[in-house]
């Protein structure tokens, strides 16, 4: 009898979460906080054959309750970028790939398994679980420098604000933290962040010394634009593509005459869908408090 009923019960847990799993997946995460040893990263197992890898392939990935998960559950992760890329990189030209916030390095491999013409890959990424994540990743794959920092305006350390719900969502910006949108933001807390190290961005732009073309991807939740700003112009005028991500913020600080100054190197601006935008269009969404973020392409077309 007793044995019936603990199945019985079992069974109706089963039916209740079968269509609630990210509930469960977020519940069991962050139950464990207070262990005396907590999980940070899993290992997932590739079900299928996607653009992230083969059938039977194994990844790392941090322990949240955002973007972990629809790596769990979206067969077409990063396609629509890939999709994009596909069009617009040169087949006969050699590039360094540069991801500026690589997070676990799942774009970086992404691109690598789709380009055949990607030489050098440098990845930046200061959070020490992604970049323990990055690092296995992309044990298998050639050229990779992988870098455990932040880049900002000058040498140092800063504090690194953590999400707790999102791996993907570490910013100097408090605000990135507060969105309505999350529903779980109530979590999160100013005393919640790490002391990172800092290298000048200008500095480590200048010490890739290659003849490589250069495709760089930033995603520094809510600091894009200082980054982009702060690229040397040689670097600039040996980069085909860039992939930055524009988030409106009351709180953001940033050059816009030295940002601006900087689109000068690229003629064609476009969503990832292919919306395409002018360079005043652009600057105008920089400017923009609030509203969603969104992902931009600037590249070289014609050249």
């Amino acid at each position: 009898m007793f044995n019936f009923i603990e199945r019985l019960k079992y069974y109706f847990f089963l039916k209740f979460f079968n269509k609630k799993k990210k509930l469960l997946w977020t519940l069991v995460n962050n139950s464990l906080k207070n262990l005396v040893s907590v999980p940070t990263i899993s290992v997932l197992e590739h079900t299928i054959d996607s653009s992230l890898g083969q059938k039977g392939e194994k990844i790392f990935v941090t322990n949240d309750s955002y973007q972990t998960w629809y790596i769990m559950n979206d067969r077409e992760f990063n396609l629509k970028l890939i999709n994009k890329l596909k069009s617009i990189v040169a087949k006969n030209i050699t590039y360094n790939f540069i991801d500026v916030g690589a997070n676990t390095g799942l774009l970086t491999k992404c691109v690598l398994n789709n380009f055949t013409n990607i030489k050098q890959s440098f990845l930046i990424e200061p959070n020490k679980d992604n970049f323990f994540c990055a690092k296995n990743n992309l044990i298998n794959y050639k050229n990779i420098n992988l870098f455990n920092f932040a880049l900002d305006i000058t040498e140092g350390e800063k504090k690194l604000f953590i999400d707790k719900n999102n791996k993907g969502n570490l910013s100097f910006n408090y605000e990135m933290l507060t969105f309505k949108k999350d529903k779980l933001n109530f979590m999160n807390s100013e005393s919640d962040f790490e002391i990172v190290k800092c290298k000048k961005i200008s500095t480590f732009f200048s010490e890739i010394n290659n003849n490589f073309k250069n495709i760089i991807k930033i995603d520094v939740q809510g600091y894009d634009e200082i980054i982009f700003q702060e690229i040397p112009n040689d670097t600039l005028e040996k980069t085909d593509i860039v992939m930055i991500e524009i988030t409106p913020l009351n709180t953001k600080k940033f050059d816009l005459e030295k940002f601006s100054s900087k689109l000068k190197y690229f003629n064609k601006f476009s969503s990832f869908e292919g919306k395409e935008f002018s360079i005043k269009d652009l600057i105008d969404l920089t400017k923009l408090r609030s509203g969603e973020s969104i992902d931009i392409l600037m590249y070289k077309e014609n050249e």
